[in-house]
């Protein structure tokens, strides 16, 4: 079966919202705490803020099953970096 677009716009959503709402706010509070400087940390808390918008907005244009789609996308790779991880370790 074919999906449309939005579909896809909403797996995209949905599997990097997290990634980047977190990478923000440890860049933003690392570029705080180095320049010493507040507004990067407020700046980090918007982007993650945002990226809560984004999962909201993945979830309205993927919808159920995108979400499915979403949740075994990220065990996949997940699993991966698992494995490179304990690979290189060994």
């Amino acid at each position: 079966m074919k999906f449309p677009l939005k579909f896809w716009i909403g797996i995209i959503l949905l599997t990097t919202n997290q990634p980047i709402g977190w990478a923000a706010m440890v860049a933003c509070n690392a570029i705080a705490i180095n320049k010493q400087n507040l507004f990067f940390t407020y700046l980090g808390v918007a982007i993650y803020a945002l990226s809560w918008g984004m999962l909201g907005l993945g979830v309205l244009l993927a919808g159920p099953e995108g979400i499915r789609f979403s949740r075994l996308l990220l065990k996949k790779a997940w699993g991966y970096f698992i494995r490179l991880f304990r690979k290189r370790q060994g």
